[in-house]
This record gives structure tokens, C-alpha cells and sequence, in this order.
């Protein structure tokens, strides 16, 4: 979802080229068909293979890395395949950079990283701090990370699933009522990235600043309250409520209008 709103936006500059990389083959065709242009280029392969990486980023200016396992679930039951995705996949991809001698790197994280409780989470943060002291011993690289709240009707989100579970005449399924996250339009999510993109620097990680939402408010705006709704319960290390900034990261923290950014502890 992020890495389809970052090509429509990159497309409006008339770069010489653009490389979409992924891993999944139908949707590698499915960008074949979608961005018929010149300057497109669809390379097939993984991050977790650092060879692959070298190559899909020989001679790039810039590289925005949006791949992740993403669901918190997925990565509770694989925690293997996080790491190597989250954590080693994240290094290859700076590493290839790095070899190239590329110009700027943009990370995507999320705000599950503070003051993590999930696998997920734990990769996603530890994959923060791999930029930060990467970019520290490689300043050559300029390097930045974007944390996002959820993306409003991405893949896997709760809005999809809603309208699924609507579609399919069942209940519609919420953890607890009690459950807040932060949510991001995803013309948001495109203008914060580009913001931090251009001006974003030095290892800095750079965070909108969202209001909090119940997700059975989300649930009602959808429904309309028309349909019923069932408790399943809180997953294993689910919070009830998420934040954006750790105390500690708020000592340390710049504002700006729309967010803030974080400069690496290390300094």
C-alpha cells in the first residue's frame, strides 16, 4: 500500500528511472500493468538476499525501503522469518546502499516500535536503531526513518476486514472496546514521507503527529452500527492504547507543525 502512494508521487517528478522491488511475483505483474512507463523498471527478489540487494540498488540515487512483515500475529507465530525480513533483510538493504554509494536512504517503521510488546514491534524497533548507527558509522549515506500509525484501508487493516466480514454476513470481530490506534489517510502517510524524504537527515526519525482513535468508533463510522459485534479478546502482547514518541525519545525530540523528529541518541 505505502510503496504504490511513494511510486505515484516519485512518477510526478519525471525521474530517469524507478525500480519496483518485490518479492511477490503477482504483484510485480500487477505493477507491470499499472505503471506501463519508460522509466519503470520490476525487479523480482527478496531483501533477505543480500546479492539481490546490490543489484536492485546498483546506481540508485535513492532507495525507500517500505518491505516488512507487518501483522502482529504473522510474526508472533514466525518470529524467525520477522527477524530475517525486519532486522536482517533492513541491514542487506543498507548494507547494498552503502556499496553503492547511495545518496539518501528512507526506512518506513511504525509506531508499534514504542515501547514494543510484540515481535513485530521488537523488529521494527531494533530495525530503527540499525539505521541510526548505521548512518553514524557511514555519514557518507544519508539515512532517515519515517514511524507511521496505520495506514487507512491498507492491506490487513482493520478497515478491509471489516467490509470483509460485512461482505460475508458475519459479525464483526474488535479485541476490546477499549482498543485505540492511531490512523493516517493515506494522502498523510504519501505527504509525511516526501516531507521526510527532502528534508529528512543524519539518522533522524521523523514521526506525524496523530490523534488517537477507538476502533469501535472506526467499527461504527464504517457499519453505520448496523451489524453486530463480537469481543474475541486481546492477542498476546497487544496494548490497549499505542504511542508515537518513548519517554525518553520526547527529551530528544524537535517539533514541527505536523510531527517531530528524532535525532540519534548516539550524538
Amino acid at each position: 500500500s505505502i510503496g504504490s502512494l511513494i511510486v505515484e508521487e516519485l512518477l510526478k517528478y519525471e525521474p530517469e528511472s524507478i525500480r519496483v522491488f518485490t518479492n511477490d511475483e503477482d504483484q510485480l505483474v500487477q505493477a507491470q500493468r499499472r505503471w506501463n512507463y519508460p522509466c519503470m523498471r520490476f525487479l523480482l527478489g527478496d531483501i533477505r538476499n543480500k546479492k539481490r540487494c546490490k543489484l536492485a540498488t546498483q546506481n540508485a540515487d535513492f532507495v525507500i525501503n517500505a518491505a516488512a512483515i507487518k501483522h502482529v500475529p504473522v510474526c508472533e507465530y514466525n518470529i524467525m522469518e520477522a527477524i530475517y525480513v525486519n532486522i536482517l533483510g533492513l541491514n542487506n538493504i543498507l548494507e547494498a546502499c552503502i556499496h553503492n554509494k547511495v545518496k539518501k536512504v528512507l526506512h518506513i517503521s511504525t509506531d508499534k516500535v514504542t515501547e514494543a510488546t510484540t515481535i513485530m514491534g521488537m523488529t521494527k524497533k531494533i530495525g530503527e536503531e540499525i539505521v541510526q548507527r548505521t548512518w553514524y558509522q557511514n555519514p557518507f549515506v544519508n539515512m532517515v526513518v519515517v514511524r507511521l500509525g496505520n495506514v487507512w484501508g491498507s492491506r490487513g487493516s482493520i478497515v478491509p476486514l471489516v467490509k470483509e466480514q460485512i461482505q460475508q454476513q458475519k459479525s464483526i470481530t474488535i479485541t476490546d472496546e477499549e482498543m485505540q490506534r492511531f490512523f493516517m489517510q493515506p494522502e498523510e502517510v504519501r505527504d509525511f514521507i516526501m516531507k521526510a524524504f527532502i528534508e529528512g537527515k543524519d539518522g533522524e526519525i521523523w514521526v506525524p503527529k496523530l490523534k488517537e482513535r477507538k476502533l469501535i468508533d472506526v467499527i461504527y463510522e464504517i457499519t453505520g452500527k448496523k451489524y453486530p459485534i463480537e469481543i474475541i479478546g486481546v492477542r498476546k502482547g497487544e496494548k490497549l492504547r499505542e504511542k508515537m514518541l518513548a519517554d525518553d525519545e520526547v527529551l530528544r525530540a524537535n517539533h514541527q507543525n505536523r510531527g517531530y523528529w528524532i535525532i540519534p541518541a548516539s550524538e
